[in-house]
């Protein structure tokens, strides 16, 4: 499962940067661990195979690990603003403009995962049980994207 994770990271990002042709240098700081103001710790990056690396050993260190991706291709996808609320619907992680990789320390519990991307929604349920750590792929369906892909 973790190959299939890593690989579907891999891929997401080739065919990102393929089609929009962007270079990106990891910044020294991306494996620099963040405390939101909700007191989890986090990590945001992945934008570039560099960044990806970079980001890779850190990932067993957190609870969650999501990666946005979008259309059948998996493109990573930037700008994600992302809401985590506990089984009481109380507010317990937010952040705004997350990167295609996003890991999060959350405790044990039972969550729901609100997603958006450019206006577009995605709930995901989940149970983080002890240190466990789980890894979650949300990806939007974009058909416009999935024509073009299929076309080429």
């Amino acid at each position: 499962m973790a190959n299939y994770f890593y690989r579907a990271i891999a891929f997401a990002i080739a065919v990102s940067f393929a089609q929009i042709s962007v270079i990106s240098v990891a910044s020294a700081d991306i494996s620099r661990t963040i405390t939101s103001k909700y007191g989890l710790n986090y990590m945001t990056g992945g934008v570039g195979h560099d960044e990806v690396l970079a980001m890779r050993p850190h990932a067993k260190d957190f609870t969650l690990n999501l990666l946005f991706s979008e259309g059948a291709s998996g493109q990573a996808v930037t700008d994600v603003n992302v809401n985590i609320y506990d089984e009481q619907d109380k507010l317990a992680f937010r952040i705004k403009g997350a990167k295609p990789l996003l890991y999060v320390n959350l405790p044990a519990g039972k969550y729901t995962i609100l997603a958006t991307n450019n206006g577009v929604k995605l709930r995901y349920k989940l149970s983080i049980e002890g240190n466990t750590n789980q890894k979650v792929i949300l990806n939007w369906k974009d058909e416009e994207l999935d024509a073009r892909e299929t076309a080429e």
